[in-house]
């Protein structure tokens, strides 16, 4: 009964709101279950995403670029960690500051994950397609930079109408308009990441079956030692001083002749699928077998990702047409906030998908472990 009396409420506020569509931030209210969901998401959230942040930099084999795109996502899980912390503290405390700081941050993080998630599908993309070029120009400092100025340019993109002066942050409201746009942005944003991942899964499978791998079921050599009798000592020494002359003046020949014989059996072999024998040197993928790895590891645990974050587009989008339109929606209120914390979700999901299924991130942890423990004896 107090739910729907509170919706119908909003929506009567949400209705007389002038053409500018400025929404007071007050009209948003937490139960005691939601701050102690949040609580707890701030808290679980906190201590994963910098225990992969620290793993990540006190570990030299995580220093790839695959890495250093999940230190970025975690710490942009952490700027939500805090936006939320925020929220917390404008309506408990009634804190204008901690509003007007929301009001200015509102939807900036969600963007920014969705670029790094972006560039992070972009970098897989080319570790596969075009592995060469990218082992000799991708590097841990270039990744970095790239990272850097797409959170600058996202986070001075999305808050111009504030800081230009066209938006003001002092009566702690947020405009339906400038969300829209935002929205717009992000779910465009996230087909993208979408169709990245769903080709950078089947690119990765596709190489995975192309790898060579050791056959053991190979047909068995069987080996034929025949007997050479010799009359005596003095023969055998003779035949064997005549046997290494030979050997010094064709040793020129054999190896290179041999080398010849090698590639040719080794092309013919793979024609014809007979064996598997240096299998490394003709017709290999060259593509790293930790980078389909990871790959396929990034597009799994990020693909779901869109069941939590999908839906608080979609209905701030709905909410601007349904103003925009002067239509009545009360659903729309009531289920908003159930979407914004399923939205929070990701913030635990993430990185503890990317530690379960990173066995370079799993050796790591254990060594860093093992190296505690020597260090306290």
């Amino acid at each position: 009964m107090n739910l729907s009396t509170e919706t119908s409420t909003n929506t009567t506020l949400l209705l007389s709101l002038p053409i500018s569509l400025d929404v007071p931030w007050t009209l948003r209210s937490f139960s005691p279950i939601q701050l102690s969901y949040r609580c707890i998401i701030i808290i679980f959230g906190t201590l994963l995403n910098f225990l992969v942040i620290a793993v990540v930099r006190c570990s030299r084999q995580l220093h790839y670029p695959r890495h250093v795109f999940w230190v970025g996502i975690s710490i942009v899980n952490q700027c939500t960690v805090i936006q939320s912390l925020v929220e917390l503290v404008a309506f408990v405390d009634r804190s204008r500051v901690a509003c007007q700081i929301y009001v200015l941050n509102a939807g900036v993080y969600y963007t920014i994950f969705l670029t790094f998630l972006a560039l992070a599908a972009l970098d897989r993309y080319l570790a596969i397609t075009r592995y060469e070029w990218y082992k000799n120009k991708v590097t841990n400092r270039s990744v970095i930079y790239l990272l850097s100025a797409g959170c600058f340019v996202t986070y001075t993109t999305i808050t111009s109408p504030f800081w230009t002066g066209f938006k003001s942050i002092k009566n702690c409201t947020v405009n339906l308009t400038h969300v829209h746009s935002v929205m717009i942005y992000d779910l465009l944003l996230g087909f993208l990441c979408v169709i990245l991942h769903i080709k950078i899964f089947l690119r990765s499978r596709k190489a995975a079956r192309l790898q060579p791998r050791p056959n053991v079921a190979d047909a068995s050599i069987a080996l034929q030692f025949h007997s050479a009798p010799v009359t005596n000592a003095v023969q055998v020494v003779e035949s064997r001083l005549q046997g290494s002359e030979t050997l010094v003046h064709a040793s020129s020949n054999i190896i290179p002749n041999g080398l010849d014989e090698m590639a040719e059996r080794e092309q013919q072999n793979n024609e014809t699928d007979t064996t598997q024998c240096f299998a490394w040197l003709h017709n290999r993928p060259k593509i790293s077998r930790l980078e389909i790895r990871a790959a396929l590891s990034m597009s799994i645990n990020v693909l779901p990702v869109w069941l939590c974050t999908f839906p608080v587009t979609l209905n701030a989008i709905a909410i601007y047409w349904c103003f925009r339109l002067e239509k009545n929606c009360p659903t729309l209120f009531r289920i908003n906030p159930f979407i914004c914390d399923l939205f929070l979700i990701q913030i635990v999901y993430n990185p503890l998908m990317y530690m379960y299924t990173s066995k370079e991130f799993k050796r790591a942890l254990a060594h860093l472990k093992q190296k505690c423990k020597c260090n306290t004896h």
